[in-house]
């Protein structure tokens, strides 16, 4: 690789890494945000919303299509946050 090139590559990999930093402060946000949820929720039978669920990832599938991202990736993405979720507020309502 040549100089030049190598100049842009590092300014691509900073750019990422900045990136990389904004979603993490996102996701940290989104589960504090979970957290208050939980304690809203008065039992374990309140923790898994079927019908939330299909209408999150409808609606990310929509998302990554107008974002130019694969559907396929998304879902999954969100079908990770929202597994972490449900672990997460089982592990909070002790029902």
């Amino acid at each position: 690789m040549n100089k030049d090139n190598t100049i842009k590559l590092n300014a691509i990999r900073k750019k990422i890494d900045s990136i990389d930093d904004k979603i993490l402060k996102l996701v940290s946000k989104r589960f504090k945000e979970i957290h208050k949820v939980a304690a809203l929720k008065d039992n374990s039978d309140q923790i898994v919303d079927n019908k939330r669920i299909k209408k999150i990832l409808t609606k990310i599938k929509s998302k990554a299509k107008k974002e130019k991202l694969d559907n396929d990736f998304a879902v999954r993405l969100w079908q990770l946050f929202i597994q972490e979720a449900i672990r997460m507020e089982y592990s909070k309502i002790k029902n």
